[in-house]
């Protein structure tokens, strides 16, 4: 992971990701009813961006300045954080965290899903989507490092016991280029009412 790099290619392709929500997360966030929530590894923050204008009291965390820089133009609602999602936290429990297409190896990984279900309030959802490792193969774009790459077993092993597992699942993509496959992971805590 190199902000430096994400930089220059966020300054380079200034509508990187667009402006709609990932069709994957979509259907999710717009069920939840608004409260506190983070976009982890927000880019320049389309996500982050909506769940603002859409009543939630929500923070982008990106370790590109030059991300943030850009998200601030899409909202004026949401907070914007430079921050290294291995490492940043939140001030309060959290009904929401997002997670889109953070990728890192499996230990990196399975790291950062535990600090993010332990962020959750009482009725907090984690909702995660990224790349699956079989994309590599039978997908498009997206990385092509298998290091970096979850497949379901493995996005499984970064949860413990206290988690209540709503999807765990591959999803498919349409994209202009052709079917990419991503991996779903929505979770609850175990004493989700």
């Amino acid at each position: 992971m190199d902000a430096r790099a994400w930089d220059v290619r966020y300054a380079a392709e200034p509508a990187l990701w667009g402006a709609e929500l990932n069709p994957v997360v979509a259907p999710f966030l717009r069920e939840l009813p608004p409260g506190s929530a983070v976009d982890l590894a927000c880019g320049n923050g389309r996500h982050a961006a909506w769940l603002a204008d859409h009543g939630w009291r929500c923070t982008g965390v990106d370790f590109s300045p030059v991300a943030i820089e850009q998200a601030r133009t899409r909202s004026t609602t949401a907070q914007w954080q430079v921050g290294d999602a291995r490492t940043w936290e939140p001030d309060e429990p959290l009904d929401l965290v997002l997670v889109a297409y953070l990728h890192l190896p499996l230990d990196g990984m399975r790291r950062v899903m535990r600090r993010c279900l332990s962020w959750l309030s009482p009725v907090g959802t984690l909702v995660h989507v990224g790349h699956a490792r079989v994309n590599i193969t039978h997908g498009v774009g997206g990385p092509q490092d298998p290091a970096i790459l979850p497949t379901v077993a493995s996005l499984a092993d970064t949860l413990d016991d206290e988690v209540l597992v709503r999807r765990l699942e591959h999803v498919e993509r349409a994209t202009e280029h052709g079917t990419a496959i991503d991996l779903l992971l929505v979770a609850q805590r175990l004493d989700h009412p």
